[in-house]
């Protein structure tokens, strides 16, 4: 049976130290990431046909501006249809925990 864990290779010393500053520094953030760097453009364009997620959202028909009119536009019944047809997620809560692990994995540095 082979007990070794996979992905770590080049992982030295040095880079070991800078991913465990970066998680410290990521466990003391007491501010939300914003909606544009969360689901970055390279995020975006990886896993849909938009450019940016201003455009995704546009043409799922969000018109709001206030981060209370996201809130209720996510929790609607108008974004999940959307992201089913237009993205190989299942629901925005599945598309939005992938932009999520994406971010964490660059904020550590891997």
């Amino acid at each position: 049976m082979n007990t070794g864990i996979s992905g770590l290779d080049g992982l030295d010393e040095e880079k070991l130290l800078e991913i465990r500053e970066n998680a410290l520094k990521l466990s003391d953030m007491k501010q939300e990431v914003p909606v544009e760097e969360l689901f970055s453009e390279s995020f975006i364009q990886r896993h849909t046909k938009f450019s940016s997620i201003d455009h995704l959202l546009k043409a799922a028909g969000y018109e709001g501006s206030t981060d209370e009119d996201f809130d209720i536009f996510i929790q609607g019944s108008t974004i999940n249809p959307f992201i089913v047809e237009h993205t190989p997620f299942r629901s925005w809560k599945d598309f939005q925990e992938l932009a999520v692990s994406a971010y964490i994995t660059k904020w550590l540095g891997f």
